[in-house]
């Protein structure tokens, strides 16, 4: 962090748009079509767990018919009615209520009661994402920016040991080839700049996707200070808290409740009905007729060929879901080794590069009053320029990743968001449906809370 922060300090211009690290963040979080289209989910999966209060509610029906009918009944029928062709119709309405279904409808909730809490924690861990790729291109940016003045120091200061060579060209004390010499390493520091400025216009585009508009002049990243103590430790927090984990549990769960949902059907429904009728003509009466009725009616399929199969696809569904909860488990543990593993080398490798840096900048001062002296060659002093604007580069560059590998670790264990304050995804809603609908599945479709979370 140390060489990117005195880059961008002395040298990046003031600007009115400055933004911090934790608005670029809290932007790319609430504003980025992707945190929007996580949100936009998550209301969608919410109605689809209000659409099941019609489950506890009565199903009234209209029905209707009309066409022509015939009836030989001449026990019932009169000699004028009997075996005549009528026109005919009827109107009438039809009341429906369950009163036992297998606990098809509590599974119902349960099951959607949990998948609402999975669309809630993926719009987390996507806010995770988005986090971290906000974090990722702001350090770049910065980076880039120390990167470029960088080059542009390169390009002076061999500008400035060409006018050098050329003094002593002109005074004999250094052969004209010198001059030719000095002259290719000011155009391949040059070349080099414009590497990286094309790196810098890409990170900057890079930067309006992710965040939403361009980056501002001043840029500062603070430090980050919850620094996991090992590894274990490291990736015990990180399972427990992953979102990842977290959705991989709710899925399983959500599985559970799916079979039970196929197995209700196994139990006798039972509903109450009734309803009225009003029919002209009807079962060849020549009158007008109105029908009322009331009772209880039971369907009950006692066989069905298809249970056994059904039966071990539920076990198998069952399976498959906890075997995907141990490999989201898996992932995140392999995750949070290579972040600390990147953390390690990281932090190594800066430790290292200061080091080298210090002894370069002690040789190129030495070779410098060597070749005012004619005791050096200037190919000498080239290649250890070179050498210190490599140095300074990849200094840079390990200083950068050591900081992003900090907040990579916050986003490991799912504390990115948190981190910066902000809600994530944006969420209106927490991830605790399953656990309101299996203390109440009428609750958790009829009282449901919308408000903001505070």
């Amino acid at each position: 962090m140390t060489a990117i922060a005195f880059f961008v300090a002395a040298f990046s211009p003031v600007s009115a748009t400055a933004e911090s690290l934790s608005a670029a963040v809290r932007q790319a979080v609430t504003k980025n079509p992707a945190a929007q289209a996580a949100d936009a989910d998550v209301r969608a999966t919410l109605f689809e767990l209000l659409e099941l209060k019609g489950e506890y509610q009565p199903e009234v029906m209209l029905f209707g018919e009309a066409g022509a009918q015939i009836v030989d009944n001449p026990s019932s029928l009169s000699a004028a009615d009997n075996g005549e062709l009528r026109g005919t119709a009827q109107i009438g309405v039809g009341v429906e209520y369950t009163l036992f279904d297998g606990h098809r409808r509590e599974n119902l909730v349960y099951r959607n009661a949990t998948r609402l809490d999975a669309s809630i924690l993926r719009a987390m861990d996507a806010s995770e994402t988005l986090a971290l790729n906000a974090v990722e291109a702001y350090i770049d940016v910065m980076r880039l920016r120390g990167l470029s003045h960088l080059a542009a120091q390169n390009i002076a200061r061999h500008e400035e040991i060409g006018s050098q060579v050329g003094e002593l060209v002109e005074g004999g004390r250094l052969p004209t080839s010198d001059g030719f010499l000095v002259d290719d390493r000011i155009a391949a520091a040059k070349d080099a700049k414009i590497g990286v400025d094309q790196s810098l216009a890409n990170a900057i585009a890079r930067y309006i996707r992710v965040v939403g508009h361009k980056p501002g002049g001043n840029m500062k990243v603070p430090g980050v200070k919850s620094v996991p103590k090992d590894l274990s430790s490291f990736q015990n927090e990180a399972v427990r808290n992953s979102f990842r984990v977290r959705v991989a549990d709710k899925v399983a769960r959500e599985s559970v409740f799916e079979g039970n949902i196929k197995k209700s059907a196994r139990a006798p429904r039972v509903t109450l009905n009734g309803g009225v009728t009003y029919g002209v003509n009807r079962d060849g009466n020549s009158s007008n007729r109105a029908d009322a009725f009331v009772g209880a009616r039971m369907n009950w399929t006692l066989y069905n060929g298809r249970r056994p199969a059904q039966s071990a696809g539920i076990q198998e569904r069952t399976r498959q879901a906890e075997l995907e909860r141990r490999v989201a488990a898996d992932e995140v543990r392999e995750l949070t080794a290579r972040t600390w593993n990147a953390y390690l080398k990281n932090g190594k490798r800066s430790r290292l590069l200061d080091e080298q840096l210090r002894a370069n900048f002690s040789i190129v001062r030495q070779y410098r009053d060597e070749l005012a002296a004619a005791k050096r060659s200037l190919i000498d002093l080239l290649e250890a320029e070179r050498t210190v604007f490599n140095v300074k580069f990849q200094k840079a560059s390990a200083d950068a990743a050591l900081t992003f590998s900090r907040y990579r670790m916050l986003a490991a264990r799912s504390r990115l968001a948190e981190h910066f304050g902000v809600s994530p995804a944006n969420v209106l809603f927490a991830p605790d449906y399953e656990q309101r609908a299996l203390q109440s599945p009428k609750a958790a479709v009829f009282n449901t809370v919308v408000e903001p979370l505070k």
